[in-house]
């Protein structure tokens, strides 16, 4: 015979207070803690379960779990009589904790295993706050904004999900650069990309069955981003400055336009990628954004006269991004580069037009795309240039190619009669 009480272990405490199982069975009993805990007002003690008040909405969830406990021990005690005829205390307790161990051990989720996609991008790539900072933080303020846990299950529902109200929020919510509320459409976008990255690893690694992603969609426009004229950049080359921090900033800009690298990679460049022979010079580099693929650079007489002045190193390697850019803009700013800009963009569904001076669009990635749009005026063979600049395909390089329409019929014009 057998039977499970239940009562508190301060009955008259004024604060929440352990609930005790009892459970007695042949002339003994064994006394644990439920680890749950009840503030005595709210406990009913003649029938040992909480009282279903309305102010205390959890009553439902706590008497159902006093209730699984109660079967589960009775289950426990049963099995040890088939068993072995007899139940010694010390083993009944055992498996009980136990089998309670087994439910409560917790199964990994979205945040475990994002936690060890972050890891394993520290092993892959230089910078990895498009996940670490940017994507998590979105994440997280989705599911505080919408009180949705970001799970599996919530992010793979096409309709109403964890996905759509995360582009609710970076469209509505989310702080942009200029400090006001909801991101561009490419800034959507990256977050997207960046989100089935991190899906994907889970399927390839079996963590989680593989789902389909059409409803996470890349979303992008066409951004009106800016390249120096050939006129700038040599404009730019002759501005004299004093400050130390400045000439390096406009060293480490000029050489990107000369040699179509990214940030990254020119932040890292050392003595040890640079090769001469018979004269010429090569840059020898694999390009961190793409896995460690190998590019060969022509070092021009520009980007050599550069090199020589920072012993073949880097002029950048210990400026951080944001303050390059603000610099550079600074400097182009005395430059006189600061034709006006029209910049449109789609901001929470409507097209926005902005006026810009040019110097105020400069950024490190202009003199890659400096580099590209140059060349390309040149005439210099497509698979050449991209050769240098290590683009993969026609479409992603031909995205870099910032004339102006005023600029392609100026070119057109040379083809007409």
């Amino acid at each position: 015979m057998s039977k499970v009480k239940y009562n508190l272990r301060s009955p008259k405490s004024k604060n929440d207070t352990a609930i005790m199982m009892i459970f007695h069975y042949d002339g003994d009993k064994l006394r644990m803690s439920t680890e749950r805990s009840i503030n005595p007002k709210y406990w009913n003690a003649k029938k040992q379960r909480a009282k279903e008040l309305i102010e205390f909405k959890e009553h439902y969830k706590l008497n159902q779990f006093l209730e699984e406990q109660s079967n589960k021990i009775v289950t426990i005690y049963n099995e040890m009589i088939l068993e072995f005829g007899i139940v010694e205390k010390d083993i009944l307790k055992e498996r009980f904790l136990s089998d309670k161990m087994k439910k409560k051990t917790k199964q990994k989720g979205f945040w475990d295993y994002f936690e060890e996609f972050i890891e394993f991008k520290r092993t892959q790539v230089v910078n990895i706050k498009d996940y670490n900072n940017s994507l998590r933080k979105h994440l997280i303020a989705t599911e505080k904004l919408y009180k949705r846990k970001a799970t599996f299950e919530g992010v793979k529902k096409p309709s109403n999900g964890f996905v759509f109200k995360m582009n609710q929020y970076l469209t509505n919510e989310a702080i942009n650069s200029k400090g006001t509320k909801g991101l561009t459409v490419n800034s959507i976008g990256k977050q997207s990309k960046n989100l089935k990255v991190f899906l994907n690893w889970c399927f390839d690694n079996e963590y989680i069955e593989r789902f389909s992603l059409k409803h996470i969609v890349n979303t992008t426009e066409d951004v009106d981003a800016v390249y120096l004229k050939k006129e700038e950049l040599e404009s730019l080359l002759n501005l004299e400055l004093d400050d130390d921090n400045e000439i390096r900033v406009k060293d480490g800009f000029i050489l990107a336009c000369n040699t179509a690298l990214r940030f990254g990679d020119l932040s890292f460049l050392r003595s040890s990628h640079i090769n001469y022979k018979d004269g010429e010079g090569t840059i020898s580099i694999q390009q961190a954004k793409t896995k460690g693929k190998k590019i060969e650079i022509p070092i021009n007489k520009v980007s050599k006269k550069i090199l020589n002045r920072y012993d073949n190193n880097s002029p950048i390697k210990d400026i951080p991004s944001q303050q390059f850019n603000t610099t550079i803009r600074e400097i182009c700013k005395r430059a006189k580069i600061d034709d006006n800009v029209v910049h449109y963009r789609t901001e929470k569904g409507l097209r926005v037009e902005y006026d810009y001076k040019k110097y105020e669009l400069v950024s490190s990635h202009t003199g890659r795309r400096t580099f590209c749009t140059l060349k390309m005026k040149e005439n210099v063979p497509i698979d050449l240039i991209m050769s240098v600049s290590g683009h993969k395909s026609y479409k992603s390089f031909f995205k870099y190619l910032k004339m102006r329409p005023k600029e392609y019929a100026e070119e057109m014009r040379k083809y007409m009669d």
